[in-house]
């Protein structure tokens, strides 16, 4: 296993979240993590992850390290909550990946298609998109990730904070990286729901930095690269994706970064024996039986 960045030293910080997820039944490993959160200035993940190993699955307000997110409605859960118990924009700290997300819901012309499709279509679709991570991926993951799989990690991240998000990471391995937590990468078909639900101050705080993400597959192999102003237009690529830069899904994407996602209709994914992106999945198993 090599990595390659800017920086040569792996984060401590990465070596700790690598042994939490080696084992996240170890109580002093999350501990350790936990620590090592607050003491790195990541208060948001310190904050949740302490309430979440406190006080178990439940829903909280948003904790004041939330910043524009504080005081919004929280689920701490290894899994999202329940839809039935849910409304567009409520928040998810999953403490695997250990990320904040966010809830998309669909926009009011697929809410109009919805209502007409017959009942048994319906139990197949949901009011919502998903959940996307409120923050791009961290170098401190993304390291993580390749200290306990061993896989080669190439980026060109270029501040030498390991809580920078993390760019250079080719499309293929960004989805693995996604699966290994259960998810996928967030693709542009987010962004349209989230510009109508949202109001432009929440958009932006979603995608701070004028930095592209990678935007889905759009063909086999094939990667689109969306930009953060086509982002806060909605929807600048229906028809139009032509227009937009293509990545093989080897190549390994200078300055590109990218965020997870969890699909409403198909929840976190727990992939096939075999399948299995070098393990991590286990979510307390399936959080004790959906009983928190």
């Amino acid at each position: 296993m090599e990595i390659h960045c800017e920086t040569s030293v792996v984060p401590v910080l990465s070596e700790l979240f690598a042994d939490y997820l080696r084992d996240l039944a170890s109580e002093s490993a999350r501990d350790e993590l936990i620590v090592a959160l607050g003491s790195r200035g990541l208060r948001l993940e310190h904050d949740l992850m302490l309430a979440h190993r406190d006080g178990g699955e439940r829903w909280v307000p948003a904790p004041e390290s939330a910043g524009f997110w504080r005081g919004r409605r929280c689920w701490l859960g290894w899994y999202p909550p329940a839809l039935g118990e849910v409304v567009g924009g409520d928040l998810w700290f999953d403490p695997v990946e250990v990320s904040l997300m966010i809830l998309i819901p669909r926009t009011f012309p697929d809410l109009a298609e919805l209502a007409e499709l017959p009942p048994h279509f319906m139990k197949r679709s949901t009011p919502f998109v998903g959940w996307i991570s409120v923050r791009q991926m961290a170098v401190w993951q993304a390291v993580g990730y390749s200290l306990l799989t061993g896989r080669d990690l190439r980026i060109d991240t270029e501040s030498v904070s390991p809580s920078a998000p993390v760019s250079g990471v080719s499309p293929v391995l960004a989805w693995d990286i996604a699966l290994f937590f259960g998810k996928g990468t967030c693709d542009a078909d987010y962004w349209e729901p989230a510009q109508e639900a949202f109001p432009a101050e929440e958009l932006a705080e979603l995608w701070q930095e004028d930095a592209p993400e990678l935007g889905g597959e759009e063909n086999s192999g094939a990667w689109i690269v969306v930009e953060r102003a086509d982002a806060m237009k909605g929807h600048p690529w229906e028809g139009h994706t032509d227009d937009y830069p293509y990545l093989a899904e080897a190549f390994p994407a200078p300055g590109v970064r990218f965020r997870t996602a969890v699909s409403s209709q198909f929840g976190v994914i727990d992939p096939e024996e075999g399948d299995k992106p070098n393990e991590v999945i286990d979510r307390r198993p399936v959080a004790a039986l959906k009983g928190g």
